[in-house]
């Protein structure tokens, strides 16, 4: 069993926090635009680096980081 980002709740986070767009997030976190939109759209696991940078422009605690970014992969 390996961890997959929860999508989902990172793209529901996304907007609460007022990020309409991918292009948004990644100017605010610096984390390069092709990137964040992989890792947005489950294209691609990030590194711890861009789990940080990603968490804080969306003010992550811990706990909803580990919920975000390591969810379980079921199949």
């Amino acid at each position: 069993m390996g961890y997959e980002v929860d999508t989902i709740e990172l793209k529901k986070l996304m907007i609460e926090k007022g990020y309409d767009t991918i292009a948004d997030l990644s100017d605010a976190s610096g984390v390069d635009r092709n990137t964040t939109s992989e890792v947005i759209n489950g294209k691609k696991y990030p590194s711890s680096m861009v789990m940080t940078k990603l968490g804080n422009a969306l003010e992550m605690d811990s706990g909803q980081m580990g919920t975000i970014f390591f969810k379980l992969k079921l199949a």
